[in-house]
């Protein structure tokens, strides 16, 4: 059962002097706070105030370290909260993608610790991971990756950004020794409920993860990560669907078709997924010629069949390193199992092997 957590960020004066500006200073009381979703790298809050602290809204989502040590100890390894603060800090406004207006942002970085303040998305459903995407959502969710990926597709300014990870060798190397050392715990765990073959689909990529590392293409943007259901919140407008995009824990500047893999890859069954997949790559690859990036068919493809592996790699690391839940457990086990079908389906051993 889920607890709310002390965290200096959830109280009434706290919120009254981050909220201030949008307030004029006005002094706010806290009438409710429950959970949202499974916290499970950090948690987040409704919290609820007696009187509307704008016109149209009277709740704040607010967002603060896991109460779990292991996920406080897995976000120093993978500077979540400092990727998460610093993207609604100064990256948002230099992409097109709909995430939550950010109200109030504050990082400590000598004690790895955060404050965020976002918009509730009131009326907002969120995705679910484990039963998978309907076509519409997929769609929308394509959409919205074409306006986080375009505005800065192969930019020299993503230099700028001298906090956000990049494909290196230094960084991957180590990724390559954390993915070794976790893989028998994720192995031990996750037998009998992901098939022995894709297992060993895993084992096998574990073994080669430095060749697939030498494979990424070159050109990079802006990526999520971990742009999957759970991360979008889907509202229903005059029978259009719309998506907000939220959780930027792991944003990193790489390759775009990695997101788009590993979105399709997780989002459905293995029989809708290769009903879909074709049909999505292809509007993705529409909506960026739309908005002037070339990336020739053939190439896409292949960065596609490339990155199938990518949700399998995050199923591996994040199910041994953040707090373990039973749904949790389920979602990575949906996750390594649907990607590990598509590398097979795809062949993507046959580009770094």
């Amino acid at each position: 059962m889920s607890t709310i957590s002390s965290h200096q960020g959830i109280s009434d004066g706290y919120l009254s002097a981050a909220l201030a500006t949008v307030t004029n200073n006005r002094q706010l009381d806290i009438r409710s706070v429950s959970p949202i979703g499974t916290g499970q790298m950090a948690e987040s809050y409704r919290v609820v105030f007696s009187e509307p602290i704008t016109h149209n809204a009277n709740s704040v989502v607010v967002k603060v370290p896991s109460q779990s040590q292991s996920s406080r100890a897995a976000s120093k390894i993978t500077r979540c909260y400092e990727l998460e603060t610093s993207f609604y800090s100064s990256l948002k406004s230099h992409v097109w993608v709909n995430a939550p207006e950010c109200l109030h942002v504050w990082y400590d970085a000598v004690n790895d610790d955060f404050v965020l303040v976002l918009e509730d998305i009131v009326g907002s459903t969120q995705g679910d991971q484990i039963a998978g995407a309907s076509y519409q959502q997929a769609v929308s969710a394509i959409d919205e990756l074409v306006k986080l990926h375009a505005p800065l597709w192969g930019s020299k300014s993503l230099g700028d950004f001298t906090w956000l990870p990049t494909h290196s060798g230094r960084t991957d190397n180590g990724g390559g020794e954390l993915l070794r050392s976790v893989f028998p715990t994720f192995a031990e765990r996750f037998e009998g409920k992901i098939s022995s073959e894709l297992l060993l689909v895993g084992e096998r990529l574990v073994a080669n993860i430095e060749k697939y590392n030498a494979a990424f293409p070159k050109i990079a943007t802006i990526a999520h990560r971990d742009f999957r259901l759970d991360n979008l919140l889907f509202l229903t407008r005059d029978g259009e669907i719309d998506v907000k995009v939220v959780d930027w824990q792991t944003v990193a500047a790489l390759p775009g078709v990695s997101d788009l893999s590993y979105f399709i890859g997780a989002s459905f069954n293995v029989d809708d997924r290769r009903k879909f997949e074709q049909d999505l790559v292809s509007r993705y690859s529409a909506g960026l010629s739309k908005n002037k990036v070339v990336l020739e068919s053939n190439e896409l493809w292949s960065q596609y069949r490339l990155f199938s592996a990518a949700g399998y790699i995050m199923a591996i690391v994040a199910s041994v390193l953040v707090k373990q839940t039973d749904r949790g457990d389920l979602m990575f086990a949906a996750m390594a199992n649907r990607h590990g079908q598509q590398m097979i389906d795809l062949e993507s051993e046959k580009l770094y092997v």
